[in-house]
């Protein structure tokens, strides 16, 4: 029964409009239908565009989805205008009123436009639903006031921009530009540049082989592999980053982060969070407010403070990468991994005793001064290890601190640790490709649509020939 009512509104549709023009776009008004409390009206387009060129939609409302089309000359979309009100006299008003354009541009490409009357109460009493079918390597550029955004299966670059809804997409080719004003945004691997924005929501992305961007004001940001640099920073979420190539700036206020194996220098700081790191080729810098800070296998210089909690790293650089380094914590413990035959110059200090103690595997000169019978006096331990070179200042105000040689059974538990964590973390992301392929065949769904619709258009128009 429904596949007769889709024909059937298919053919409605195409009788009732004028055909396309060989050379030139057109836009197909359709005749207004009651569905129960609420008005409809069945819009299309035609734009003659070739493959490689853009598709450029603004709309005043709609959800948008974009779907790779049959063919690599033309461009299709179907409109679907709503208007939420039981009178036919105020439904008809605003159809009429609805202004919907399509035109070639530059360049091969198209420009679809809708522009809804300005003194409707738009959010509550009307809305539209975009379904727009490309060629499948095409550029992609859309932007909407009100609704979300699906693009899938296009080898291109993409722009998308809503001010009030989710943006979703699978794996693109090119670069990708994101901004959602209201919605969360989730994405596939994107083939260059990424550049994602989202005021009120979460940015989850898997791999990325260019330079990444990454900003939401309240939500996590989650990314596997970045191919290039990273600008991540969020005011109330977690940063989970598989990994980068580049060099890594990290920032959260309100959650901590998890990085894996970075290639180049990290910069991380959390208000409120714990900061781990599988590891970094180039400079570690790590700061928090209220957490403790995991450094693995850092091969080269190394700040890391929190003011509440502990510090944990293995220093794995070469005589050539270590330069002066400092682990700071105000109230926890210190616990350095170091090579034996790595020269430098341990300096570490606890300003209050109160039983905390410095231990090293290696031969340190201790001092110490306790007052009174409280042991509020601080600890000092100074040492030149492999013949000494430049500083490890090692510090806590409240706390013990120990400096260990590498040992491969400690070092096997805490990547034991990471493994597991990064195995959850992967089985997260299956649920998300599961749900953008969820998407993708709904999306299928639309072009197969679109497509039946461009065939009874095409039978039409051989027959009135």
């Amino acid at each position: 029964m429904r596949k007769i009512c889709a024909l059937t509104l298919l053919l409605l549709l195409a009788a009732s409009l004028p055909l396309a023009g060989a050379d030139g776009a057109s836009v197909r008004r359709g005749t207004p239908r009651r569905e129960g409390r609420f008005w409809s009206e069945m819009d299309a387009c035609y734009v003659p565009v070739k493959s490689g060129g853009r598709l450029i939609l603004r709309a005043d409302a709609g959800t948008v989805t974009v779907v790779p089309g049959q063919d690599a000359d033309k461009l299709q979309c179907e409109v679907k205008l709503l208007s939420f009100t039981p009178s036919e006299t105020e439904a008809h008003s605003f159809f009429s009123h609805a202004v919907l354009t399509a035109r070639r541009a530059p360049a091969d490409s198209a420009y679809i436009e809708l522009r809804l009357p300005t003194r409707m109460p738009l959010a509550s009493r009307v809305g539209a639903f975009f379904t727009v079918a490309v060629p499948r390597r095409f550029n992609v550029d859309v932007q909407t006031q009100a609704g979300s955004i699906q693009v899938c299966g296009l080898e291109g670059d993409l722009r998308a921009v809503t001010a009030g809804g989710d943006i979703r997409a699978g794996n693109l080719t090119g670069a990708v530009h994101v901004d959602s004003g209201g919605g969360n945004i989730t994405l596939g691997s994107v083939g260059q540049r990424l550049d994602a924005r989202a005021a009120g929501g979460s940015i989850r992305v898997g791999d990325v082989k260019g330079d990444g961007y990454f900003d939401s004001d309240g939500g996590d940001i989650v990314a596997g592999m970045i191919g290039g640099s990273v600008h991540a920073q969020t005011a109330a979420g977690d940063i989970v980053l598989r990994g980068a190539s580049g060099p890594v700036a990290a920032q959260t206020a309100g959650g901590q982060i998890q990085l894996g194996q970075c290639g180049s220098s990290v910069h991380a700081v959390s208000v409120a969070g714990s900061i781990h790191l599988d590891g970094a080729r180039g400079r570690v810098e790590a700061q928090t407010g209220g957490g403790s800070i995991d450094l693995l296998q850092v091969m080269g210089a190394v700040q890391a403070q929190t003011s509440m909690g502990n510090i944990l790293a293995q220093i794995d650089a070469g005589r050539d990468a270590f330069a002066a380094s400092s682990l700071q914590a105000t109230m926890g413990d210190v616990h350095v991994f170091v090579p034996s035959d790595l020269p430098l110059t341990v300096k570490a200090l606890i300003q209050s005793g109160m039983g905390h103690v410095i231990a090293s595997d290696f031969p340190l000169s201790m001092r110490s001064q306790a007052p009174g019978d409280l042991g509020l006096g601080f600890v000092q331990g100074v040492g030149a290890l492999a013949g000494g070179g430049p500083p490890l200042i090692l510090r806590t105000n409240l706390g013990s601190i120990e400096i260990r040689k590498e040992n491969a059974q400690a070092l096997a538990r805490i990547k034991a640790s990471q493994l597991e964590f990064w195995r959850t973390w992967q089985e997260q992301e299956k649920e998300q490709e599961q749900s953008l392929e969820f998407l993708r065949q709904v999306m299928q769904e639309q072009q197969q649509r679109l497509d039946a619709l461009q065939r009874i258009l095409t039978d039409n128009s051989s027959g009135q020939q």
